[in-house]
């Protein structure tokens, strides 16, 4: 009964209420109230649900739409707190700096080691630039002594190499965002096959080294260059945008040596978005490599045996080419379509190589190599994990050859290598100031390039390129440290598992063929000091492990192999800036004064210091 009579009233107050509520609708037509709201004011922009459906009541009288304004008024309030000014901050560059347009470096070291740099560019322009930079390195020391009784079995004679570069080169921005570029290039590089000592010489050819003579092992590499480019600067989404750039390279060296590379590289690129959300842009790179090769010597190396050169070098009565000449040519066509974006967080590239091989035969054979990563990171950029499958097919011409080794025989043979990489990659952002990164590679590859030594050379002082087929397992790891630019500390490290692809029998079981000129390991750990920009110094320690370079037979009639020794070098470079136009440096290799072997037969310097300076000629 009480509930009852609860419900009874609540029920006369509602009915009440919504007569009330009729009649004061009855009396006007125009229901316009004004509230003013006196309050701090905020400049918040809150957020309020929308109604998108007009209320209404069921009742017999129709309703009219109601004006209900607010008016917000501000007033400033007065403080008696007075900041202080804060002075305009300076930035760098405004107004521009004064720019220097050119660049000299002088030094010298033991083992008669000349050195001199020459860079000369345009200064701040627009729409162009200009310039021609010039290069030398050399080095005439000699390594050992000689013995005035006997033949030294440690003195090797000179052992120089020189290095010489000249480029002009320049780059135009026309009025459309075109991008034109050429240059213009020369390089000489000198070196001699050094690697036989007197010893040596006086055991196989019953010889005195005065008795030879120096330009008869020389090695002499000539290089002219040309490149052209274009690339359109237009980077607007769902814009089209293009780049080429044609490059002719001639190689004339000793030993009647001449290879022409005609090199066509391009890319087409253009910006998307994906699901009005996600941006991108799709590339086709497209790449044509052609080498034209002609070999016709005259003589060869000293050291050659000169009943095999005598055969080698006979020449045709009808042609004048000897048995030895050899003329070809060797191409290789790529297409190389691929995607970048980034979408939910991953950047992930996509692609392929298609590649038409007519390098390692007359008849063209197609590869398709996979040009894939994904990167995505985790916890606020804290570790980065990147996963990888990528393959492609590079040439490996003369002039690829001997950048790899000085020393090898003129006229050898070339191939492309082919390989396949997957690769996995872990990157610990620690910190500003700490970066570590892990990672594992698996390559397979075919034709991949090493060296032996040549037998047709009687003093072992000559290479023949090999090529191999094998797998490789590469971990490794690097670490950085960087304390506001002034240290930066640095250390990298890897390690290798090769497997042979080629195997032989040998007695009741079938082995792996040798592999050369492959270290097991390498390492490395640097310092930098920076000390405002005045003094800056780097110290770097190097380690390559044990590299295998023949095999011997043992007593036994087994194999074993040879191995170089473990090569540790320290290498320290200084520089005192005394101001912008004039500084001093020294460069020193090979601290420890280790007599290491680059390649069989070969030692190096014991150790090699330059010293000199840099020196800018002031300009109005």
């Amino acid at each position: 009964m009480r509930y009852a009579k609860l419900f009874s009233v609540i029920l006369t107050v509602s009915v009440w209420a919504a007569g009330f509520t009729c009649r004061a609708q009855s009396d006007s037509n125009v229901y316009n109230e004004r509230v003013i709201v006196t309050s701090r004011y905020k400049p918040v922009v809150e957020e309020t649900p929308k109604i998108n459906v007009a209320p209404t009541i069921t009742d017999t009288v129709s309703t009219i739409n109601k004006s209900f304004t607010y008016d917000i008024v501000t007033r400033r309030l007065t403080s008696l707190y007075e900041p202080s000014r804060i002075k305009a901050a300076r930035i760098i560059g405004e107004p521009a700096t004064r720019l220097y347009n050119n660049y000299i470096k002088l030094g010298g070291g033991n083992y008669w080691s000349p050195l001199a740099e020459l860079y000369f560019n345009s200064l701040r322009s627009n729409n162009k630039s200009y310039g021609i930079r010039a290069v030398h390195r050399s080095s005439w020391g000699t390594i050992g002594r000689p013995n005035d009784t006997v033949p030294s079995p440690t003195h090797y004679g000179q052992a120089p190499f020189s290095y010489t570069d000249i480029t002009l080169f320049g780059k135009l921005i026309t009025n459309k965002n075109l991008q034109l570029s050429a240059d213009l290039g020369y390089q000489n590089d000198f070196n001699r096959y050094y690697g036989f000592n007197d010893s040596t010489l006086h055991a196989v050819m019953g010889l005195p080294r005065d008795s030879i003579n120096k330009s008869d092992y020389n090695a002499i590499y000539n290089v002219a260059s040309a490149n052209f480019g274009i690339k359109t600067l237009n980077t607007d989404v769902h814009a089209l945008g293009y780049e080429a750039n044609l490059n002719v390279t001639d190689l004339f060296a000793s030993y009647s040596q001449n290879e022409l590379n005609f090199n066509l590289d391009g890319n087409i690129h253009y910006g998307f978005t994906l699901a009005q959300k996600y941006k991108g842009v799709a590339y086709l790179h497209l790449t044509y490599n052609g080498f034209f090769n002609n070999y016709n010597p005259i003589t060869l190396p000293f050291g050659a045996d000169s009943l095999s050169a005598a055969a080698l070098l006979n020449r045709d009565d009808s042609t004048g080419r000897s048995i030895l000449a050899d003329r070809g040519s060797h191409h290789l066509y790529k297409a190389n379509p691929y995607l970048d974006f980034i979408f939910s967080g991953f950047q992930i590239h996509a692609g392929a190589v298609v590649a038409v091989d007519a390098f390692n035969g007359s008849k063209g054979k197609v590869h398709v190599y996979p040009d894939a990563s994904v990167t995505k990171s985790f916890f606020n950029d804290l570790l980065t994990a990147t996963l990888a499958a990528q393959g492609n097919i590079d040439a490996n011409s003369w002039n690829q050859i001997r950048l790899v080794n000085p020393y090898v025989a003129p006229g050898c043979q070339v191939r492309a290598t082919s390989h396949y990489d997957f690769a996995a990659k872990l990157r610990f952002n620690l910190s500003k100031k700490i970066d570590f990164s892990v990672y594992g590679v698996y390559s397979s590859m075919d034709d991949d390039l090493s060296f032996v030594l040549n037998d047709s050379y009687l003093l072992h002082n000559v290479f023949n390129p090999v090529y191999d087929s094998l797998t490789r397992i590469k971990v490794g790891g690097s670490f950085a440290f960087v304390n506001d630019e002034m240290l930066r500390l640095e250390a990298k490290g890897n390690y290798y598992i090769y497997k042979n692809k080629l195997t032989q029998i040998q007695g009741t079981e079938r082995v792996e063929l040798p592999l050369y000129y492959r270290p097991d390991f390498d390492a490395g750990v640097a310092a930098t000091v920076n000390y405002h920009d005045k003094i800056i110094g780097r110290l770097e320690v190097q380690l390559l492990g044990r590299t295998p370079f023949a095999t011997d037979k043992a007593f036994d009639g087994s194999d074993s192999t040879l191995y170089l020794p473990l090569r540790y070098g320290v290498n320290l470079e200084l520089e005192y800036r005394h101001n912008k136009a004039l500084s001093f440096f020294l460069k020193a290799d090979n601290l420890l004064f280790q007599r290491y072997f680059y390649w069989q037969n070969y030692p190096s310097y014991r150790g090699l210091f330059l010293a000199g300076l840099t020196y800018t000629i002031p300009t109005k």
